[in-house]
């Protein structure tokens, strides 16, 4: 990026209600959370367990395929928004609280 570019932002998806979110412009790590609506249902689920949730749970509370479930985890990981625990044959995925989309942007969960 050339040092005269601004950064791209992207417009608030209409699922993520203007009373629980008052930004208009996300940036990219963000959109990434909530820019998907199943994925945004997912990051939702997930700040209601305190003690996480394998993708078999996952799947089961979202009626999403295990495939789709595995990479909406993968892109919330790649933006540091989920944490995942190995807990012998399983990961158990937590919501990353202090993650900059919660933390600093403020997106619901």
């Amino acid at each position: 990026m050339s040092q005269g570019k601004e950064r791209k932002t992207y417009t608030r998806p209409e699922w993520v209600k203007k009373s629980v979110m008052s930004e208009e412009e996300l940036c990219p790590e963000c959109f990434k959370v909530v820019g998907v609506k199943s994925r945004y249902q997912l990051v939702c689920f997930l700040g209601k367990q305190q003690d996480g949730a394998t993708v078999t749970a996952l799947t089961a509370e979202l009626g999403l395929k295990q495939p789709t479930v595995t990479h909406h985890l993968n892109t919330l990981k790649s933006v540091d928004a989920v944490e995942v625990e190995e807990a012998g044959r399983e990961r158990i995925y937590r919501l990353n609280r202090n993650a900059h989309c919660f933390d600093e942007c403020q997106i619901p969960y």
